[in-house]
Order: C-alpha cells, then structure tokens, then sequence
C-alpha cells in the first residue's frame, strides 16, 4: 500500500522500502575501499507468514515441480563478482534469508510477475537469481504499464528497451556515468565477464549480465546514494553507495560494483 496521492516516482520508492522492510532491513554498505560489507542483517525468519500473498501458495523447500528454465541472464548470488574480503560479513550461496521459508515465500512471488514459480531449492540457484524479476515486481505494483515498462527476467532486457526507444511511453531514459541519481531512478552495473563493460551500446538484449538497484535516497552532503536491490547479499538489501571524488555515482569508485549508467525516470 502506498501513500494516498503518491506520484509514481514516490510509490515506486515506497513500494521497494516496504519490501526491504519485509525481508528485516538487512543493509550493505559498498565502500571506497571497494568492499561489500553487510552492517546490518536481521535474524532468519524460522516460520512462514500467517498470511501469504493471494497470488502465491505455501511452497515446500523440496518441491522440484517447478519447470527448469533458467534465465540468459545468470547470476551468483554474489552478483558474479569476487567475494568480499575476510573482515565483511557475507552469505554465502544459497543461505541468508533468500533460504528461509518466508524468502523463498517473496521470491516467488517476484517470479510471478514473469510466469514463473520456481521451487524454493531453485530460488537459492544463480539459474534462478530474481534481482530483475524484483525491479519487474515493484515497479509494475508501483502502477507502471507495458507502455512505460516491460517486466524481464533479466536486467539487460529493461535496459535495452529504454536505450532503444521500444515502448510508447517509456518511464525511462539512458544516462552514462558519471551522474547524480534520484529517488525512483534505477542504477545499473555489469556482471560477471561483462563486468567492466564500458559501452552502453554493447548490451545486448538478455544476454549481458547486469545487477540493477532502485534509488530510494540521496544525501549529496555524506556522499552516500541509498539504493534497495533483490538477490543482494541473498536478501532485499538496502545499498549505501558511497560516491566518487566527483560527488557523483561512477564505475570506479568500487570495483565490486562498477556502476554503468542510470535509468533516469521521467515521471513525476
């Protein structure tokens, strides 16, 4: 539920905190000094909720049901990157809170807004890594049509769509890094063998891998951007992102996470 008179771009803000609420506020702060600390993280939910969402039923951590489809767009539950340095806290595949009853509960539901319905074993998979399927969800709740945005089951297929012109009315528009994000704004890196992709122009549709944020703050004065992720540290995560000497948000401030560009939202 969002505020009563709330413009997209706020209930697209709401919508991802009320998330990051519900997996228990786990925060990770992406440092100069280029690691991936989690310094925050909540205790694992041991039951599920009283009441799950309508759309989805209980699902069994045994069930293998679920058709194998994986998405071209794999991932590690560690965004394909190397791991955090020993003095970080950090979850290793497959553990975290994506691995309780309630995080399988969630990430399915996210699976959902694609036609999917992965087991719980897979949600713990890289083959079934929901960052973008997250970003699809909550922006569609936020009230985002399919002339503004199409859900995908990979970060490069939205990103594609905004930089080619694909949709009539599009939410989104394409800006390189360096920049300054905003609120409701989503901002994206490369992955894995794409990791330190510097052409905007080479993404290819579901094929590069990519990780994706939605902004939900932004303190020029700490030179801190606050953005909330899925499959991040195997949570919805909340990001402290700390910028570059230029106050901006740049591909080489953190190399765990080189940012790439920011899809600037032109609603309201």
């Amino acid at each position: 539920m969002t505020s009563p008179g709330a413009t997209p771009r706020e209930r697209i803000v709401e919508i991802a905190t009320q998330e990051w609420a519900r997996w228990g506020g786990q925060v990770v702060r992406l440092g100069r000094d280029d690691s991936s600390c989690v310094t925050y993280s909540p205790v694992p939910a041991p039951e599920l909720p009283s009441e799950l969402p309508p759309e989805l039923p209980p699902a069994s951590p045994t069930d293998a049901a679920a058709p194998a489809v994986a998405t071209t767009d794999t991932e590690s539950k560690t965004n394909g990157n190397p791991p955090p340095a020993a003095s970080c806290l950090s979850f290793p595949d497959g553990t975290g809170m994506e691995a309780t009853p309630l995080g399988c509960t969630l990430a399915r539901r996210y699976w959902g807004i694609v036609g999917e319905a992965p087991s719980c074993r897979q949600v713990t998979q890289g083959a079934w890594a929901w960052s973008a399927v997250f970003v699809s969800w909550v922006l569609r709740k936020a009230g985002l049509d399919e002339r503004q945005f199409l859900t995908g089951q990979s970060h490069s297929m939205y990103v594609v769509d905004a930089r080619d012109g694909i949709l009539p009315r599009p939410a989104f528009r394409i800006e390189p890094v360096p920049a300054m994000p905003r609120p409701g704004d989503i901002i994206c890196a490369g992955r894995g063998r794409d990791r330190y992709l510097e052409d905007i122009a080479e993404i290819g549709f579901g094929t590069t891998p990519m990780h994706c944020d939605i902004v939900v703050a932004v303190d020029p004065a700490a030179r801190v951007v606050r953005a909330i992720g899925g499959n991040v540290q195997q949570s919805v995560s909340m990001e402290e992102i700390e910028l570059g000497d230029s106050g901006r948000l740049d591909g080489v401030t953190n190399s765990h996470m080189p940012w790439l560009l920011v899809m600037r939202n032109d609603l309201q």
